[in-house]
């Protein structure tokens, strides 16, 4: 039987992800490590193992450093740092902290799944990109055809990690020997997928053994809400990204004035009400809308919102 770590990615701390982080601890099959984006200071996760990721991180592994945001944009060097610290295990599943695994147990979903002898990559949104995809530019189409997936939730086989890292440290250095354009190096999504696709390793989508999310549920960014999940959400079913009260409020205006649905936020935060806020908060949110409204008119929406 193989051996199993569960990684829990993230980049903050607070008492709902160290109480999730000690229920799968306690109740599931896998060793559980915490894997930290540490760049701006020490997180406390108490007695949880953990896994530190800092600038000296990226450098001891030999990876492409110039990329804003890297431990955002570039998931699996996460996967790079867990490896080489815990060597012992031939397969590792990572998720990220807004993402729910519906079950009493959650690692209950997990552990069903075959094992790395089977099963390389297990992903969900597991496909070919598509032509206008953003990230596709990233790499070279000449090598073969391009892959994506959603890197929330996600499996890897020891030696797909192996190869991976090794795939990455030959694209660091010719990156940097060309002095390319750091906005060109490509994400975990792109990345992984599609160099794993390129060298024939074993790839399943996490709906191929039965389905356990749908694309409005296992979303790259419109949140699902906490509240409503605990009443509406299907047992077994993963999801992502799940937000509640001013986070989630945040990230929809976010993609709101992204995609000019002022409209549409408006009707969300009223049918809300009674479930992630009181009325006097959708009061408060609503008076927002109407402000982001007029700087829309004027050609001036605001800048911390339009950025994601």
């Amino acid at each position: 039987m193989s051996r199993t770590a569960l990684l829990i990615r993230t980049h903050y701390v607070d008492d709902r992800l160290r109480a999730f982080v000690d229920q799968v601890a306690a109740d599931g099959p896998f060793d559980v490590h915490v894997v930290v984006d540490e760049t701006n200071g020490t997180l406390d996760f108490g007695g949880a193992p953990k896994v530190s990721l800092t600038e000296q991180t990226v450098a001891e592994l030999g990876l492409y450093d110039r990329a804003p945001k890297t431990f955002w944009r570039c998931g699996d060097y996460a996967l790079y740092a867990a490896r080489q610290a815990l060597p012992q295990y031939d397969a590792y599943w990572m998720i990220e902290p807004d993402v729910r695994l519906m079950a009493e147990r959650p690692c209950d979903i997990l552990a069903r799944f075959p094992g790395p002898e089977h099963a390389d990559l297990l992903a969900g949104r597991l496909r070919l990109a598509e032509a206008d995809w953003d990230w596709g530019i990233t790499l070279d189409p000449g090598a073969g055809p391009i892959w994506r997936c959603l890197f929330a939730v996600i499996r890897l086989s020891a030696r797909a990690i192996d190869l991976l890292l090794e795939e990455r440290r030959a694209l660091s250095a010719a990156r940097i020997a060309m002095d390319a354009d750091p906005l060109t190096w490509p994400n975990d999504e792109a990345f992984v997928a599609t160099t794993l696709a390129r060298h024939g390793m074993a790839m399943h989508d996490l709906n191929a053994f039965g389905q356990v999310y749908d694309e409005i549920g296992l979303s790259y960014w419109f949140p699902v809400s906490e509240r409503e999940l605990q009443i509406t959400g299907r047992d077994g079913w993963i999801y992502h990204p799940v937000l509640s009260g001013q986070a989630y409020f945040l990230k929809l205006c976010r993609l709101a004035v992204r995609h000019g649905a002022l409209d549409e936020l408006e009707r969300i935060v009223e049918r809300m009400i009674g479930l992630e806020w009181t009325a006097e908060e959708a009061k408060s949110h609503l008076r927002a809308i109407d402000f982001l409204r007029v700087q829309w008119d004027i050609g001036q929406a605001s800048p911390p919102l339009a950025a994601e």
